[in-house]
């Protein structure tokens, strides 16, 4: 029975220590009295708390705040120091690595693309040339997170198919842990994009949204946040638009398969866009100029992904609904088309708007996903 209250009170504390570093940084500057008042704690537990955050560099001091209009003394205010830990985001790709290290607010201390291989020992290697770049410690870094381009087991940190890499249920943070002594996360790359777009992007402090990614290849996929948690579904594979379908595809005999393209990615992929040995730079040029083919091609994928945002937002019912992708980088002319689409296809609200994070959405989103598992550290 004292085991359990022991852990019960070490559990209380986590959390109290937790509220308070979360007043002070939302709330900076602001003084031990005002955090106490606040969060109804009384001044010597917040005393004790602030002792340990500052010991631990999380918080400083950051000098006296105003008069009080008694003319009391003035009370040191604190504030919280972004600089004191590090994540480092690390983005698996065909022919390289795309790695970034942040502080903890999320400011970019380095971002830097390599054409060194996939195979862990190298990886290691370009993470701790990285660090060396930035002056960055390893000892500063709280966690180190993967953003990987395939079916990904999020919990148990196995990448299950990364057609890629030829990986198929690979052990990915067991082998990585043989190189590095720190937490490692790993998750499916749209997955870490949405969750990008929710720390510093279109999707900050939303609770409900969907992100949607279209890329120059094969690959459409999306990722659901819905209460201000990550959709995974059962076998981590929530969010497969590529198999979404309708009547016209049964009737056309259009199925999916397992191993193969998708229905829906079939119609809407930037593959599918440049057919013919187009591209879908040239075709969207082409649309922009009332080239009657490139018109008809741009409508056609227009309409298709309009219906199948609509399907997902009469289901989800999101605040918002983000583009991402190479593709989407092109659809500014469509834009407005997509959202009156969507307007007439559902009664149910919501935002739809091109993202603006580019590049380092999922980096950026895997590092937030490994701070955000870290919480009890930071």
């Amino acid at each position: 029975m004292g085991i359990v209250r022991k852990g019960n009170l070490e559990l209380l504390k986590k959390i109290n220590r937790s509220l308070v570093l979360e007043t002070i940084r939302s709330q900076q500057p602001i003084s031990r009295a005002k955090v106490a008042q606040r969060l109804s704690f009384s001044r010597s537990t917040v005393s004790s708390i602030v002792d340990e955050l500052i010991a631990k560099k999380f918080v400083v001091e950051t000098g006296f705040g105003s008069s009080t209009r008694e003319g009391g003394r003035r009370a040191i205010e604190l504030g919280f120091n972004p600089r004191s830990g590090y994540g480092v985001g690390v983005e698996l790709l065909e022919n390289g690595l795309f790695i970034c290290i942040t502080d903890l607010d999320g400011n970019v201390v380095l971002k830097e693309s390599s054409v060194a291989g996939n195979d862990f020992k190298t990886i290691y290697e370009c993470i701790l040339a990285s660090l060396d770049k930035a002056s960055v410690s390893m000892d500063a870094v709280i966690a180190i997170g993967f953003c990987i381009p395939g079916l990904t087991n999020s919990k148990e940190g196995i990448v299950v198919d990364a057609p890629e890499f030829g990986w198929k249920d690979v052990p990915f943070v067991d082998e990585m842990k043989k190189y590095l002594a720190k937490p490692i996360y790993a998750n499916n790359d749209v997955n870490c994009a949405a969750l990008g777009e929710r720390w510093l992007g279109g999707a900050k402090d939303l609770e409900d949204f969907i992100y949607i990614y279209i890329g120059l290849g094969s690959g459409v996929g999306s990722a659901i946040v819905a209460n201000g948690n990550l959709v995974h579904g059962k076998d981590f594979m929530a969010g497969e638009i590529a198999y979404l379908i309708q009547e016209e595809d049964i009737t056309r005999n259009q199925v999916n398969v397992a191993g193969q393209f998708g229905v829906f990615e079939k119609k809407t992929s930037g593959k599918s866009l440049a057919e013919n040995d187009n591209t879908v730079q040239a075709l969207f040029q082409g649309y922009t100029q009332e080239d009657p083919r490139s018109v008809q091609t741009v409508n056609r994928f227009v309409t298709q992904l309009s219906i199948g945002i609509s399907n997902m937002v009469s289901l989800l019912n999101p605040e918002k609904v983000i583009l991402g992708g190479e593709v989407a980088g092109y659809l500014n002319p469509v834009l407005d088309e997509i959202r009156s689409n969507i307007g007439r296809m559902t009664p149910i609200q919501t935002t739809v708007e091109i993202s603006r994070m580019g590049v380092e959405a999922g980096v950026l989103g895997v590092i937030a996903y490994a701070f955000e598992l870290e919480q009890n550290v930071i």
